[in-house]
C-alpha cells in the first residue's frame, strides 16, 4: 500500500509527485499535500459550487451524438462526486473516476456507483499510474481549470502518457476568459493558451461550442477533442 509523504516544494510553485521511491512511498510536494487537505475540507463542508448535481450537458451531448463509442476505457480525472462517471458508465463505457479527495470518492461511490464505474483515490500526476493502465479516452471536465496554471504542461504530459496510442482527450474547457488565468480555481483561460499547452503533444481533431451548458456557464465553454 502506498503512503503519502510531503517533500519540499519546487521553486516554480507547481504541485505534483516528485518521485516514486522503490520502497513504495509516494512522495508529494508540500503544495500538493496542502491542497489535498483543502479539497477534502471543501467536500466535507459542502463548499462545492462547481458541483451541479448532474452530468455535464456537454458530455451528454457527446454521448447522444455517438462521439464516444460504447465499450471504451475512459478515465475521468478530478471526478468529484462522479456524475460524469455514472453517465459514461450508463452509456456502456468502462470508466475510472479519479480524485485526490477521499470525501469526494466516498460520496461518488455512494451516490453514483453503478456497473462499469470504478472510483479511485489518487492523483493524476502520480507517475505510477502509467504502469497500471492506459485508456482509450480521457474525459476532461473541471480538472484542467482546478489545477494551478503552472501545472498545465504537467497535466498535458500526464494525460498523454495515460492514453493508449491513438487515444483521445475529450473535454469541455473554460475557453473564453477576458483575463485568463488570473484568479481561481476555477482558473479560466482562452483558446490560445489551451493550444499553447496541448499543441506540444496532441493534435486537435475538432472543437466547437457545446449546444447546452449549465446555466451558470453559458457562453464560457468549448468542447475540444485532442488525439495522441
Amino acid at each position: 500500500m502506498l503512503t503519502r509523504t510531503p517533500t519540499s516544494s519546487r521553486t516554480d510553485g507547481s504541485c505534483f509527485f516528485l518521485e516514486l521511491e522503490q520502497c513504495g512511498t509516494l512522495v508529494l510536494s508540500d503544495g500538493m499535500a496542502i491542497r489535498r487537505r483543502d479539497w477534502d475540507q471543501d467536500y466535507s463542508t459542502g463548499d462545492t459550487p462547481w458541483d451541479a448535481g448532474e452530468p455535464s450537458p456537454a458530455l451528454l451531448e457527446v454521448i447522444a451524438k455517438g462521439e464516444l463509442p460504447a465499450g471504451v476505457d475512459v478515465l475521468v480525472p478530478g471526478c468529484g462526486y462522479g456524475h460524469d462517471v455514472r453517465a459514461l458508465a450508463e452509456a456502456g463505457c468502462k470508466v475510472t473516476g479519479l480524485d485526490i479527495s477521499e470525501t469526494a470518492i466516498a460520496g461518488a461511490r455512494m451516490a453514483n456507483g453503478t456497473v462499469g464505474a470504478d472510483y479511485r483515490i489518487a492523483d493524476l500526476f502520480d507517475p505510477g499510474l502509467v504502469s497500471e493502465k492506459h485508456y482509450d479516452v480521457i474525459w476532461e471536465h473541471t480538472c484542467f481549470c482546478a489545477i494551478m496554471p503552472s501545472e498545465r504542461d504537467a497535466y498535458v504530459d500526464a494525460t498523454y502518457e495515460l492514453l493508449k496510442p491513438g487515444g483521445v482527450l475529450l473535454g469541455v474547457f473554460f475557453a473564453f476568459a477576458d483575463e485568463p488565468d488570473l484568479e481561481g480555481p476555477p482558473f479560466k483561460t482562452n483558446i490560445e493558451n489551451i493550444h499553447r499547452h496541448f499543441d506540444q503533444r496532441f493534435e486537435l481533431e475538432w472543437q466547437r461550442r457545446p449546444e447546452q451548458s449549465y446555466a451558470s456557464r453559458e457562453g464560457e465553454e468549448l468542447l475540444m477533442c485532442w488525439r495522441k
